[in-house]
């Protein structure tokens, strides 16, 4: 990883040491302060020359600098280490100071009153700074050895130019425009509709890498008329290894929503047999490696089952693949003409630049497009480069390059995107390389990457870390390091990616060593596996095969250096012994692993700043040694759903939580029953650095008690929740005053409410929340009439379920109020007089296990009428409403709505069947209606005709 951006931040943690003199307490001992001064001189002369070794590092001719570089990241790391064991002392003695603390007394227990005493560690304070003063004298003689070095190897200062100017992110280019690939795109589409009744067929797409396999699987997997074609439609990222388990457990989530909590591939095949059987689907396998026939029958022979003119599409870079999986038909991607490849470059490179500069830049422009070769991933990353550099010579300077001519197979391989990490900064560089982490085909949350770069320095330590890490993020986007941006449909902003997977071998190829991925499919009980001792960043990718989750054999190198540990996919459960040795720990995502419980042993990694547990139902308790954790930044318990179950004893935050003054990002909150032993809401305002941001699940809010106690949380300031869940967790009558306390920023974007007991969900703030698009409600069954949301300007999608005291949906629901019935009368058939839209941008509404629900009353739209009633409305679903019999008159004359789905409600599913009736004149002109009855069976009433263009 990037000693540049090391050595970078050393720099300027040195230079804010020389500021931590918090009195004899901890002030460092005598002659000390000079040592860190020659650190500082030493680094700063390093620090010059570190650009140029960087590059020549990666030449196979400069085997010594290589060597060099290395020796100084060894030194680095330690001496970060050291800088970060002193920094924990100040803030620890920060915190007792502001508890109170009498720091000059001698030593004796805190304990606080919770089942499991919670004590922070004790720490010799003048043994402390004597350690730290033996560590700082000893690196500081290696560093000398280093930079004396350094004056061997030739190595330049380089010229300083400003930082070009990022534009803003709207400039995002859409990933859907191609250039070259038109007729491919409807040779695909006319494969994949045609002959409708034929049997499962296997289409392939091959071709080298970079040619843009996925993206043409992607054009024609969201191509309008292949939606409409097919009835499920399955993306699944495969790589290598082909895990069969893996790849049926991705089709029964698509299909199904989750998947089982099985391992047994036989068990599995038969599960996604049944999700499947009956259903015309479509199944993209992207990027296949495998030749072993064994791996892929099992599941061909239970996509057989789908219905007549079902596809697998197949992308893969082997034609071997696609003889071994028996492709009815086979696309081969050629390599795009140069002028495509300019087309692409142009696109990029020349975004917000006048005729003139065109016109001047456009022969040099032609000459580096030239080097893509054919493939567009690599004009799309030259023309992503080009966009940043202002001068003809800057373009020169990149068609000229050495990098081009390398002799050396690898660089040359990987010169284009050299050129592009070259030209970023040097914490941008790390930012990069790290994403190495992350297996191949992963999807990569905006929101946790910059968690994970933040745990580990990358961003600085002051308070503009967060925001710094977007703009990092952002720009990795805009040179094309990552893909398949996913954008939120709240603001538009982007919320995961992914990398190609050349783009992910070159991160490996800058990490080396220094990042490793080990996957392990099939293990006894007795293998060990052995950590090489030069990792610092770890990814363990747990296959299905797998009894167990494999023991790692560390060594004291790696207990020493390895600072990041990622666990993916370990279904069998994960024992502590994996990460509790790893004492200079600062990233430990243990996600989906299945824990019961953290060992108190935890509080001992005080380096830890990223702890990640979401989706671990079975964790029951937080030890109170969490505590401990004063550097950690970000806590991650979404989905840990048995956290709620506080009087069994269970989803305990400690009462100690306070001190964890670090903590920046925390995604749950834990409303506890007893507010004497464990963590009070309203300790959240010592926690000054944390922003509650984001997703935020609040349970279970019955707890507060009162509103009071709810308004603690202060959610009308918390602006940076985007997506707010509360859940009440059966409580009482008594909610409303609760929900009402819980008013959330007009910032909003999502609403859920779970578990409500009162009888009205009408908070006053509910129709004020102008950017609120979507809103779940369920699981209330004391309510009888449901809320006023009709007036709400940006709702785009509403679900309402497990209301089973509702009987009649009203006009109420539409946000007419009693004056609006009062000027245009009160009888159904009377139109309103009043200009009004009611749900102006609603284009889904769900309505499930509404078991009493009979009526669904609305108002007929008159052509002198001035009321309009859900004019976008797309999508309407009847789930669990076996009485309902009654539609609203105004569904007549929508003519948005292109989709109505019935499930498990007989009356209406009668009424479709036999297309008669006043409820089917209101709903037959709605082009896609079906019904979906127990089981796999689908019967469509009627449907929209394929028509292949």
């Amino acid at each position: 990883m990037a000693a540049e951006a090391l050595v970078s931040l050393l720099v300027e943690n040195l230079g804010s040491l020389a500021l931590q003199w918090i009195g004899e307490e901890v002030k460092l001992v005598k002659g000390v302060r000079g040592e860190v001064s020659n650190l500082e001189n030493n680094l700063k002369d390093i620090q010059a020359v570190l650009e140029d070794a960087e590059k020549k590092k990666l030449k196979k001719d400069c085997a010594a600098v290589k060597r060099w570089v290395e020796k100084l990241e060894w030194v680095s790391y330690d001496m970060d280490n050291v800088l970060d064991e002193w920094n924990t002392a100040i803030l620890e003695y920060k915190i007792k100071k502001e508890e109170g603390e009498d720091l000059l007394a001698p030593k004796k227990k805190v304990c606080f009153p919770m089942p499991s005493c919670f004590c922070p560690p004790k720490v010799n304070r003048l043994g402390l700074r004597r350690d730290i003063a033996l560590k700082v004298k000893d690196l500081n003689k290696q560093l000398d050895r280093i930079a004396k070095e350094k004056d061997g190897y030739n190595l330049n200062t380089p010229t300083v130019e400003p930082p070009p100017d990022v534009p803003p992110t709207t400039s995002f280019i859409d990933e859907a425009k191609t250039f070259g690939r038109d007729e491919d795109k409807m040779n695909l589409v006319s494969k994949l509709l045609s002959h409708p009744e034929q049997g499962l067929q296997v289409i392939s797409i091959v071709g080298m890498g970079g040619l843009g396999k996925t993206t043409l699987a992607r054009l024609a997997f969201n191509y309008e008329k292949v939606k409409a074609h097919f009835e499920q439609r399955v993306w699944v990222c495969v790589s290598d290894p082909f895990d069969e388990t893996k790849i049926a457990r991705a089709i029964i989530e698509a299909i199904e929503g989750t998947a089982p909590n099985i391992n047994e591939l036989e068990t599995l095949v038969q599960h996604v047999r049944k999700s499947i059987e009956g259903k015309k689907f479509l199944l993209v396998l992207d990027d296949v490696w495998t030749e072993n026939q064994n791996k892929w029958e099992p599941l061909k022979l239970a996509l057989a089952c789908g219905a007549p003119g079902s596809r697998v599409l197949v992308t893969t870079r082997k034609e071997e693949v696609s003889r071994m999986m028996a492709v009815s038909h086979t696309i081969m991607l050629k390599k795009l003409s140069d002028e495509e490849c300019l087309l692409i470059f142009e696109r990029l490179a020349f975004q917000e630049r006048n005729e003139d500069e065109v016109e001047q830049l456009k022969e040099i422009g032609r000459k580096i497009a030239g080097k893509s070769k054919g493939l567009p991933l690599v004009a799309k990353t030259l023309g992503s480069l080009m966009r940043y550099k202002k001068t003809k010579e800057q373009w020169g300077d990149v068609s000229r390059s050495e990098l081009w001519n390398s002799e050396d197979i690898e660089e040359k391989l990987f010169a284009p995107f050299l050129l592009s990490y070259y030209d970023l900064s040097a914490k941008e560089k790390r930012c990069f390389s790290y994403c190495s982490v992350f297996p191949k085909d992963h999807i990569i949350k905006r929101s946790q990457l910059i968690e994970m770069w933040m745990s580990q320095g990358f961003l600085g330590h002051n308070e503009n870390s967060v925001k710094k890490g977007h703009e990092y993020f952002e720009k990795l986007a805009m040179r094309s390091f990552f893909q398949n941006l996913e954008k939120s449909e709240y603001d538009g902003r982007i919320i995961s990616c992914q990398m190609h997977d050349i783009v992910h071998d070159f991160a490996q190829f800058l990490t080396k060593n220094d990042c490793i991925i080990m996957e392990v499919d099939v293990i006894e009980e007795s293998v060990k596996l052995v950590v090489d001792e030069r990792a610092r960043h770890l990814t363990l990718v747990v296959g299905a095969g797998a009894r167990q989750c494999p023991a790692l054999t560390y060594n004291e190198m790696n207990e020493k250096n390895l600072r990041t540990l990622f666990v993916l996919n370990s279904y069998r459960g994960v024992d502590a012994s994996l990460f509790l040795n790893l004492k200079c720990l600062r990233t430990l995502n243990l996600s989906r692993c299945r824990l019961e419980k953290l060992p108190e042993s935890i509080g001992e990694l005080i380096h830890l700043r990223y702890l990640n547990l979401e989706w671990n139902d079975s964790l029951k308790e937080l030890p109170g040694s969490l505590c401990n954790l004063c550097n950690l930044q970000t806590l991650n318990l979404f989905c840990c759903s048995n956290l709620r179950r506080l009087p069994e004893g269970m989803g305990k935050l400690p009462k100690g939580f306070g001190r964890l003054t670090s903590l920046q990002t925390l995604d749950t909150l834990i409303v506890a029953d007893d507010k004497e032993a464990y963590f009070d809401i309203g300790d959240l305002n010592k926690l000054k650095n944390l922003q509650l941001r984001d997703s935020l699940w609040i349970q279970p809010c019955r707890y507060f008690g009162n509103g009071d106690e709810a308004k603690k949380i202060d959610l009308k300031n918390k602006e940076h929740v985007a997506q707010l869940t509360l859940d009440f967790g059966h409580g009482s009558e008594d909610d409303f005053a609760i929900l009402e306390a819980l008013e959330p920023h007009q910032n909003v974007a999502s609403i859920s409410i779970e578990n409500y007991m009162g009888v009205t969900l009408s908070p006053r703030w509910m129709t004020s929340l102008k950017n609120l698009t979507d809103i779940s409600i369920y699981s209330c069954p004391n309510c009888e009439t449901l809320p006023s949301l009709g007036k709400l300007p940006s709702l785009k999608s509403l679900f309402i379920g497990g209301l089973g005291n509702v009987k009649t949906v009203g006009v109420e629901l539409l946000g007419i109020s009693k004056s609006d019935e009062e000027v245009g009368g009160t009888e159904r058939d009377e139109p309103l007089k009043s200009p009004m839209i009611s749900f102006p941008n609603l284009e889904s509404l769900c309505f499930l296990s509404m078991w009493q629900l009979e009526n669904w009353e609305g108002y007929v739209i008159a052509s002198d009428t001035s009321l309009t009633i859900m004019p976008r409305l797309t999508t309407l679903k009847f789930d669990g409403c076996p009485r309902l019999k009654a539609l609203p008159d105004f569904l007549e004359t929508t003519t948005t709505l292109k989709q109505l789905t019935i499930s498990h409600s007989p009356i209406l599913e009668e009424c479709c069947r036999k297309r008669t009736g006043e409820e089917w004149t209101k709903i037959s002109h709605i082009p896609n209606i079906k019904i979906e009855a127990w089981g796999p069976e689908t019967i469509w009433i009627q449907k929209d005709e394929d028509v292949v263009a």
